[in-house]
């Protein structure tokens, strides 16, 4: 199953293009590495709780405590398996990323990727400085600096029109 993540810039210029909006869900490779990196600690200390339930007191508090932390998220990964969420969105308003939501008029630019190659962030920077950036990750999108310069160049198109939404109403 081809994921528009994995896709090229081309193919998702024509998809904006074609039908308005690029839709990123979650992928599949960076559920499971998610996935791994929350259940392996969790199920560790699953695993050690026995010995902390036989203790007593503050051990015992602990090992249910943690339990309970492991049923939350295996129960969050299910309901992101499920739903295939947090999901990303780039439309003709602008960019969605989960709840967030940041309109093309009150991007000021789109930022350089950053941090490792496996967990590089994409900051996209709001004009307003005193505002929250919107930080997008592979988590749907496997080439973070192709979604960049493809971003830059869909902010500059949508630059363009608004300046000529601007002439023709004047």
């Amino acid at each position: 199953m081809a994921v528009m993540g994995d896709a090229s810039a081309e193919v998702w210029a024509e998809e904006l293009r074609r039908t308005g909006r690029v839709v990123f869900p979650q992928r599949p490779r960076a559920f499971v590495f998610k996935a791994v990196i929350t259940v392996w600690p969790a199920v560790m200390a699953v695993n050690a709780s026995p010995s902390m339930l036989e203790e007593g007191g503050f051990s015992r508090v602990l090992a249910f405590f943690l339990f309970a932390l492991f049923i939350g998220s295996a129960g969050y990964l299910v309901w992101q398996a499920i739903t295939r969420r947090p999901v990303l969105t780039v439309d003709r308003a602008g960019i969605r990323s989960g709840r967030k939501f940041m309109p093309w008029i009150e991007i000021g630019a789109i930022g350089i990727p950053h941090g490792p190659g496996f967990l590089q962030t994409l900051p996209i920077i709001p004009a307003n400085v005193w505002a929250k950036d919107l930080t997008l990750s592979q988590e749907n999108v496997r080439d973070v600096l192709a979604l960049a310069r493809w971003l830059e160049e869909v902010l500059k198109e949508q630059r363009r029109l608004a300046v000529t939404d601007d002439l023709a109403s004047d």
